[in-house]
């Protein structure tokens, strides 16, 4: 079982729950640091290494997808939802009538998971049929 460090963020709709939360990553993999500093950070504790995970779940608990991005390394698990910093400065780089995008991680994550869950939810209700019983007279 996954050492969880913090709830990222969890929300409910009408069917199911949504939760992305920070669990400990297991090995972490850090070629592109080459002078250490990000190693140096997570060792100080500036910045905290982490694997996000995002899953839907029923409200009575079943797990219908998840999705997994290891080797997170921000400031705050707060930082990792990114999701409106980037619509903003999209939005302000489409106004100026500039090319370019910011992405975020956590909002594909979000989006993959969900996807994934009604895709399942789908093929498990396709696969119970009505059972029709005839009396007998």
């Amino acid at each position: 079982m996954a050492y969880i460090i913090g709830t990222i963020r969890e929300f409910e709709t009408e069917n199911f729950r949504v939760i992305v939360d920070a669990i400990e990553e297991s090995c972490a993999d850090l070629p592109w640091d080459e002078d250490g500093e990000t190693r140096r950070g997570i060792e100080s504790g500036r910045l905290i290494l982490f694997c996000a995970r995002a899953r839907v779940l029923t409200h009575s608990g079943i797990e219908l997808a998840s999705d997994y991005l290891g080797n997170c390394v921000y400031d705050s698990l707060e930082s990792f939802e990114d999701h409106r910093d980037c619509g903003r400065y999209n939005r302000e780089l489409e106004s100026k009538g500039e090319a370019g995008r910011c992405g975020s991680y956590f909002s594909d994550m979000i989006a993959i998971v969900c996807r994934d869950a009604r895709r399942e939810y789908a093929r498990v209700s396709a696969s119970f049929t009505t059972v029709k019983l005839r009396s007998v007279a």
